[in-house]
């Protein structure tokens, strides 16, 4: 068993991967506040009830933007028993030419990310991958098809969306996240709803179609992320949709780092 975990600003995602397949997957709340010793008591009780041993895991893998979070988790796993723990980034690199100009600022998520649509889509047909990521952020980026990572996008995601509107409006209420009924909003809840939904994936469709366009003419196109599925259903500029994308990344560098 691989243990692999993607500690991102609001949730930290945990999968288990068993010959080769991702078996189970569970999240946590990232709460870089809280002692080893809840996340540890956490842990196990996730653990009892999806009956994983995660005791029995041969190595674990982390990436994350949060180091506070990271360390709280790191204390935690080790409590659990002495697994070998490969963080991102501090004991191994993703392998893929970076050519950020300052590759010290490129979340190890979206390395990962990238590393692993690289890796799934480009063995056969040797072609760029633009990888969309849904979560706290929406992040765009490009991996050519020799395995350079170009550079990306960064833009606001939908729950940060949903919070301004709720807390710099005085009217505009917090509504919970699903599908528009339709296009046109006929109340203030899924007028909300269908600007952020349908103005997300218009964002997203717009910005992949440039990308591709000046950076990776004939890209295969990865949506993942949390709000991937949700997305996807509104345009159809996605070839693939990878919720646990970075996770099967993560699972692909174990491999290496053997």
């Amino acid at each position: 068993m691989i243990l692999t975990v993607d500690i991102g600003n609001t949730t930290t995602n945990f999968g288990v991967f068993e010959r080769g397949k991702l078996s189970a997957q569970f999240s946590i709340g990232t709460q870089s506040n809280r002692t080893p010793d809840e996340v540890t008591l956490q842990l196990k009780a996730l653990a009892k009830t999806r009956r994983l041993h995660l005791t029995q895991a041969r190595q674990i893998l982390i990436c994350s933007v949060v180091p506070r979070m990271s360390s709280v988790l790191i204390e935690a796993l080790h409590s659990l028993d002495a697994i070998p723990i490969v963080v991102v980034g501090q004991d191994i690199t993703v392998p893929l030419n970076n050519r950020y100009t300052y590759p010290e600022q490129v979340g190890q998520d979206r390395l990962v990310g990238a590393y692993a649509a690289w890796q799934t889509y480009n063995n056969k047909k040797k072609r760029p991958c633009i990888v969309a990521d849904f979560g706290t952020a929406i992040t765009i980026d490009v991996v050519t098809k020799a395995g350079e990572y170009l550079g990306g996008i960064i833009a606001p995601g939908i729950d940060i969306s949903l919070d301004a509107l709720a807390t710099r409006t005085a009217l505009l209420p917090k509504v919970e996240l699903r599908e528009p009924p339709e296009l046109l909003g006929r109340d203030t809840a899924n007028s909300i709803r269908s600007g952020l939904v349908y103005g997300c994936a218009a964002l997203t469709e717009g910005l992949i179609d440039q990308l591709k366009r000046q950076y990776a003419k004939d890209a295969v196109v990865i949506a993942t992320g949390g709000s991937s599925s949700l997305i996807s259903k509104y345009t159809k500029c996605f070839n693939h949709v990878r919720p646990w994308l970075v996770l099967e990344g993560l699972y692909q560098l174990s491999k290496s780092s053997k």
